[in-house]
């Protein structure tokens, strides 16, 4: 057994080795370094250094934890002080922002802990360039045991492992090494480089003008003196900075000028310079829009993709740091076990002050600042009482969540968000305006009592709808698009999508429909006969598959009168909206509507079988609803009766538009006796 375990550690501990410690894929493009390449290329240099901001501007604060729900925030540590301070150069965001750049250029970079005596701490922390590093000393396969660094103009000095802390990315095959983002993007880099080289030397050439000069053959010959003397002249005035630069020259001797040029249109470079853009986009994973605005992004998208780069983009980048300074960085400087840093990204919330406003007063459900310190953020004195919270007669006796949710005497503005769900549904702006506020979730006001069954969907059977509708507007973009490209008379079938459509979502919203009726059924302790509902529930579906794709015509008939230079783009973006967020927002409408459908017909069974029991449903008003909605919350009406807007139930397809689509309020059913 000895033998086997000496053997086993032998694999991770080799004999100490010296060896030069560059990346493990070459990043050099034409002689060009990595460093060379991001001072030289704007594509590379525009996505690291806005990557490197959106991080540096992220406070990584300090914190203390006691109990798995308390924290406190550290100010007065030696690591809340260094972070806040590293050294006697750079500011926290000036020293993350510098950290950020060498790893997104490099794959790899060292933060060096040694002491300083001038420091309030005693430390100091140094971000180490990684050309600096000459060599590195290994115990074994997975990280450096010491490094060797050698400064501009300076001596090599050997640190070891108890001083610095590596933030490296993953090599394959070799975990102790590192692999830049660059050595992805050489292809496309050296392509970029050529291109440039390319312009330059037409730029630079003797001629502004793209021409060759011809003389007759039956004029008087020149000789070699002759011809350089006139070449040389003609270079003089008319090459770069010439007195005749950009003027049409006088030719003689029946001399004639011919033009010739190389079409950058017909090279595409255009086309390659998105696909450069694009290249080194997706080798850091973010959207190209994010750095560069595209013709087809909208205001929503660009929100959407504002949320995305921390979540998917910088999320696990962000994750990466902060624990390998926890784990690494802060027990080498003497920090407490309880002690954690974390980025703060409600940072980034503070630029849309109404989204946080609206985010903090939902979750507190009332008024959260005193007078006193809203005059603080104003930079005015603070007044006799103004350290009470004042919180409105309406929210304590009124049973409202929030001091907004009251009758508007002007005209609302719809919510974030809504502005997809209309355009999905083919509403404008100014209806939504008329018809929706910015209100609060008004908690459900029950007056009759019995047993409740509220017909909210869940999130599985949102996704399900919604999975359902992306496919189908996948496989409609795949036949339509083609046809739009060729000009086709037929591209549009609307027989053939609205079957195909009522066809893919009819046994989703029938199990939908079905298992909320079954509980509404136990509930009234008679059955749900999925058979007596089923044709209905055909008929309801068939006809949202006519206003969905009446609604794809209707965007698709828009964008091809859209005046816009690559049209086929832009019928391309509004399928993959289509497929996207908006599927997201029908198929949960769609669920709800079928919820609530379920339910209601589970009770008009259960009158037919026999059931004594009373049966009433109320409406339950949802987020962000319409005004007209939020007058009918606690509204109980017979369950065959209709409610006073003449629904039966929330987003009941006989509504109009305006009234039901993405419409987000429920049924709560009363079982009474």
């Amino acid at each position: 057994m000895p033998g086997i375990i000496e053997r086993w550690r032998s694999l991770f501990r080799p004999s100490l080795v010296l060896y030069n410690f560059g990346p493990d894929a070459p990043t050099d493009v034409l002689t060009m370094t990595a460093r060379t390449l991001y001072n030289t290329q704007d594509n590379l240099a525009a996505v690291v250094n806005f990557l490197a901001n959106s991080i540096a501007q992220l406070p990584l604060k300090v914190y203390t934890r006691s109990g798995e729900n308390d924290r406190r925030r550290d100010r007065t540590s030696t690591a809340a002080r260094l972070l806040w301070r590293p050294n006697e150069d750079q500011t926290e965001y000036e020293f993350m922002r510098a950290m950020a750049i060498e790893y997104f250029v490099f794959g790899c970079v060292y933060v060096w802990i040694l002491p300083d005596a001038d420091s309030p701490v005693g430390i100091q922390a140094r971000i180490i360039p990684t050309d600096w590093v000459t060599s590195t000393a290994k115990a074994n396969n997975y990280a450096p045991d010491k490094i060797t660094v050698v400064s501009n103009g300076g001596s090599a000095i050997e640190i070891p492992r108890t001083e610095f802390v590596r933030f490296n990315t993953y090599s394959p095959g070799n975990p102790g090494g590192y692999v830049s983002p660059i050595s992805a993007l050489r292809q496309t880099l050296e392509e970029q480089i050529q291109a440039g080289r390319f312009r330059r030397q037409l730029w630079k050439s003797s001629g502004r003008l793209n021409a060759q000069i011809t003389r007759p053959k039956d004029v008087q010959p020149w000789n070699d003196q002759t011809k350089k003397a006139w070449i040389a002249a003609f270079r003089e005035a008319w090459g770069a900075g010439g007195a005749n630069a950009g003027k049409i020259p006088l030719m003689e001797d029946g001399m004639e000028i011919k033009p010739f040029s190389t079409s950058f249109k017909e090279q595409q470079w255009a086309e390659s310079v998105k696909l450069s853009r694009e290249a080194v986009a997706a080798a850091y994973g973010i959207n190209p829009s994010l750095v560069w605005h595209s013709d087809t992004q909208t205001y929503a998208s660009s929100k959407d993709n504002a949320r995305a780069l921390y979540a998917e983009c910088l999320g696990p980048v962000l994750q990466m740091f902060q624990q390998r300074i926890n784990a690494f960085l802060l027990p080498m400087i003497g920090a407490d076990e309880s002690t954690y840093v974390e980025f703060d990204l409600t940072e980034k919330l503070k630029s849309s002050f109404e989204e946080r406003a609206s985010i903090l007063q939902a979750s507190v459900g009332g008024p959260w600042l005193t007078r006193n310190e809203a005059r603080a953020d104003n930079n005015l004195p603070p007044i006799e009482g103004g350290n009470e919270l004042i919180v409105p007669l309406n929210v304590v006796t009124g049973g409202q969540a929030s001091p907004k949710v009251t009758l508007p005497k002007a005209k609302l503005s719809a919510p974030e968000g809504a502005d997809a769900t209309a355009q999905s549904c083919g509403l404008g702006r100014g209806t939504l305006d008329t018809h929706m506020g910015i209100l609060s979730n008004a908690a459900a006001r029950f007056k009759s009592g019995g047993k409740g069954v509220k017909t909210k969907p869940s999130e599985d059977e949102c996704a399900k709808v919604e999975k359902t509708l992306s496919r189908f507007f996948k496989r409609q973009a795949s036949s339509i698009l083609p046809k739009l490209g060729a000009k086709s008379a037929t591209w549009w079938d609307a027989e053939r999508w609205d079957k195909e459509l009522a066809k893919d979502l009819e046994p989703v919203l029938s199990d939908i429909a079905a298992d909320h009726g079954e509980e509404m059924a136990e509930a009234l302790d008679t059955e749900y006969i999925r058979e007596w509902a089923a044709n209905y529930l055909k008929k309801i579906t068939l006809s949202h598959a006519r206003k969905i794709n009446k609604t794809t015509l209707e965007k698709l008939l828009a964008a091809m009168e859209a005046e816009a230079e690559d049209q086929a783009e832009l019928l391309k973006h509004e399928m993959e909206e289509r497929g996207g967020n908006e599927s997201i927002l029908v198929g949960a409408m769609l669920a709800r509507t079928f919820a609530g459908i379920g339910t209601s017909e589970a009770a008009r069974q259960a009158k037919e079988q026999g059931s004594r029991k009373r049966v009433l449903k109320q409406w339950v008003t949802g987020a962000n609803a319409r005004l007209s909605h939020v007058l009918m919350d606690g509204e109980t009406v017979d369950i065959d009766d209709t409610f006073s807007n003449g629904a039966y139930w929330p987003g009941d397809d006989t509504l109009s538009p305006e009234e039901s689509c993405g419409c987000n309020c429920e049924t709560r059913i009363i079982v009474e006796g």
